[in-house]
């Protein structure tokens, strides 16, 4: 059955399935409150300008916390963290309901309690999908990524729907109290897992991951290209999903024709699940992507020319469609991409630049559309989308699926003559080449890509010397923080595509390659 519908392989592993119901779990939480939220800024006086701001609440602190949730994934038990996390977003949920019951919720506490239970899904997540690689077998993490699209977009039908159903029949407070049972069924899933436990793979202190994190994104062309992508494709497409409300009101919609359009957009975004896989096995991620651009581009074009809420259902389809066909195409590029000691960290800069591009295309569509209308909001949202998908052509993504990034074991440390860690200064690090001329392009070309290597492994300053007295000597120097984060980086942060460039290096040089270590010191003055 899974070799004839490779997308449900992940499936058949048990803990992937755990991880899979979680997810969906929590998602049905996630998208029910926004929809409710909305819906209550809509029944107050002169709300309705508030609108807009319930996804730059759930957007904006999603964006900030990423990369802290990515540090925590790589350093504490994955499973642990969404127990506490999601018993937090149970207090929370538990809270939004007394309050309005009550009569109590203002549009103030609203969004500050939106703003935690966003927090609650990128610390659940970020330690998920970094889970993948250690639980599937790397041909099945296209599949699982997919498949994970598939729960956060399949409860885009069911969330929607069921909170305006919910709040046709029982009101404001019932919509609020629908995102509860999900929340307790993750819980239950959590406490009942016997899948492996993960534990800590990274034993580095706070800051200096999260600067590790982003410093590994920074100087690798393919990390940053899929962020950029992530930021891009957001800000332009997150018009449609938060104007919606404007846009139903506009057209005389109830909480029912709400709830239509959001499942229009979460039909499509199941429509992209299912065809990833087929459309990947004939185009490339890079030419998927930009189509996605260009769908989100139509469908927000669509949505902003018509006054027919089934036209704008037929748009927020392809919207949906477009949405999880980018979005989930670079979130698996990420992860094939990304070694495992920063992989939690990675994702989560991609996820800073999604919900970033949320939040920032929430507020400035949103405004647009508040002072003009919500038509000139989309069309400018579809001009965005339109530019991004020219990045295919100017800066195109590369198919590294197949790249090695495995850790490579068996690095000893060097004796030195001294104890660098009772001298604790900056390391520099020298390694001498001996090159021929007719050698010397090919030399500079992979030192070009060794310092990539060493920049996004750790180092704060590298470059490439010419010796003025010794006929073809070159030395690569580069300055790490510490002794002891230079054995880290040499144990745990080398990768095997990284092993093959530096014995290309060192096959280059007609002479042994001599490695150097220097340690600073501090001078006083007598």
């Amino acid at each position: 059955m899974t070799d004839r519908f490779p997308l449900i392989a992940p499936l058949k592993y048990s803990a992937f399935a755990v991880l899979w119901v979680g997810v969906a779990a929590a998602f049905l939480s996630q998208w029910m409150l926004p929809v409710t939220a909305q819906w209550f800024l809509l029944s107050l006086p002169g709300a309705a300008p508030l609108v807009p701001l319930v996804q730059v609440a759930i957007s904006l602190p999603m964006a900030l916390i990423a990369i802290p949730a990515g540090v925590l994934a790589d350093a504490v038990d994955r499973r642990l963290l969404v127990i506490v996390v999601q018993s937090g977003a149970l207090a929370a949920e538990c809270a939004l309901v007394a309050l309005t019951v009550t009569g109590r919720l203002t549009p103030g506490i609203m969004l500050v309690l939106l703003a935690a239970l966003a927090c609650s899904i990128v610390l659940t997540y970020t330690p998920f999908n970094s889970m993948i690689p250690d639980i599937v077998p790397r041909e099945s993490i296209s599949s699982a990524t997919a498949l994970l699209a598939i729960a956060t977009n399949a409860t885009r039908i069911i969330g929607p729907a069921v909170a305006g159903v919910v709040i046709t029949v029982g009101g404001v407070a019932a919509g609020f109290s629908a995102a509860i049972p999900p929340t307790l069924l993750l819980l239950v899933s959590m406490l009942r897992w016997r899948g492996k436990r993960t534990h800590a793979t990274s034993r580095e202190r706070f800051m200096p991951a999260v600067w590790s994190g982003l410093r590994f994104v920074r100087h690798s062309p393919q990390a940053l290209k899929i962020t950029v992508r992530g930021l891009w494709f957001t800000t332009g497409v997150i018009g449609l999903f938060s104007l919606l409300p404007l846009i139903a009101k506009d057209l005389g919609a109830g909480s029912a024709g709400l709830g239509f359009l959001f499942a229009a957009q979460g039909i499509g975004a199941v429509l992209g699940a299912l065809t990833i896989p087929y459309l990947r096995r004939r185009i490339s991620a890079n030419a998927l992507v930009a189509l996605g651009f260009a769908a989100a581009s139509l469908g927000l074009l669509v949505a902003a020319l018509t006054a027919n809420l089934l036209v704008i259902g037929v748009a927020n389809v392809l919207a949906g469609w477009a949405w999880t066909s980018a979005l989930a195409t670079l979130q698996a590029g990420m992860q094939l991409y990304l070694p495992a000691w920063v992989r939690a960290r990675g994702i989560a800069a991609l996820l800073v630049a999604t919900y970033g591009g949320q939040a920032l295309g929430s507020f400035v569509l949103g405004l647009i559309a508040t002072r003009t209308s919500a038509p000139i909001g989309l069309v400018v949202g579809a001009f965005i989308l339109a530019a991004g998908a020219a990045l295919a052509v100017w800066w195109p993504l590369k198919d590294l699926d197949d790249l090695d990034r495995s850790t490579v074991r068996g690095w000893t440390s060097p004796e030195l003559l001294v104890d660098p860690q009772e001298i604790g200064g900056e390391v520099q690090v020298r390694v001498s080449y001996t090159v021929d001329d007719r050698h010397l392009d090919r030399f500079l070309e992979v030192m070009h890509l060794m310092r990539r290597v060493r920049l996004r492994n750790g180092a704060t300053r590298w470059q490439l010397l010419r010796h003025a007295e010794v006929e073809g000597r070159y030395i690569e120097e580069f300055m790490v923080g510490s002794w002891g984060e230079y054995e880290q980086q040499m144990v745990e942060r080398l990768i095997e595509s990284d092993r093959v460039l530096a014995e290309g290096a060192a096959a280059l040089s007609s002479t042994p390659v001599e490695n150097h270590y220097l340690i600073q010191l501090e001078t006083y003055r007598a």
